[in-house]
């Protein structure tokens, strides 16, 4: 007989029925449908929230940021909503669908045209991709460690089951691109 706790434990992250699963599903409808859903999600509650300063002041300018970047193929301000962490005193954030992120392909295709506001503060940034696996690997232990019930709803992360140094991270590794954000110097471009 098959024990049901191990055969789950030894599961790959992300794990079915995740929020990270659910984004890069192996069916293109229901992963559009999820898409389309924190699409709507953002434009038309956390955007506008944040905007008019509501979010922050609610204590979610601790959590999420809102990246700015120029659109790849538009040329016009994209505005998204991520959450982000303070890592080491660096500003980290992730993409849960790699490569597959708009936001994403427009920093990549404008690396110099990026702001970040969180909270009540904004400024130009320098973005760092992170490629060591290594580096990656012990991001993504931090982020277990320190927010276990976050890494659940993300990515399946069992606490009971899952250990940050016995679990097997690389298809969760190949999944999601890490980015380490950074202030300018040049204080001269305004968003």
């Amino acid at each position: 007989m098959i024990n049901n706790k191990n055969k789950i434990g030894d599961e790959l992250l992300p794990r079915t029925g995740s929020a990270l699963y659910n984004m890069n599903h192996p069916d293109e409808i229901i992963r559009l449908k999820i898409l389309k859903k924190y699409k709507r999600l953002n434009k038309y509650l956390v955007i506008p929230l944040y905007r008019l300063r509501i979010m922050p002041l609610l204590g979610f300018g601790r959590i999420f940021l809102i990246l700015t970047s120029i659109g790849r193929k538009t040329g016009k301000k994209c505005r998204t909503p991520l959450e982000y962490h303070w890592i080491d005193g660096i500003m980290t954030i992730f993409s849960g669908r790699g490569e597959n992120s708009g936001w994403l392909k427009n920093i990549r295709a404008n690396p110099d045209s990026v702001w970040v506001r969180h909270g009540f503060h904004t400024f130009p940034a320098r973005v760092k991709f992170m490629s060591n696996e290594n580096d990656k690997l012990k991001i993504i232990r931090w982020y277990v460690t320190k927010h276990s019930k976050s890494a659940k709803m993300l990515f399946g992360w069992n606490n009971k089951i899952d250990g940050p140094e016995s679990s097997d991270f690389s298809k969760l590794l190949n999944t999601v691109t890490i980015i380490q954000l950074f202030q300018k110097e040049n204080k001269n471009q305004i968003l």
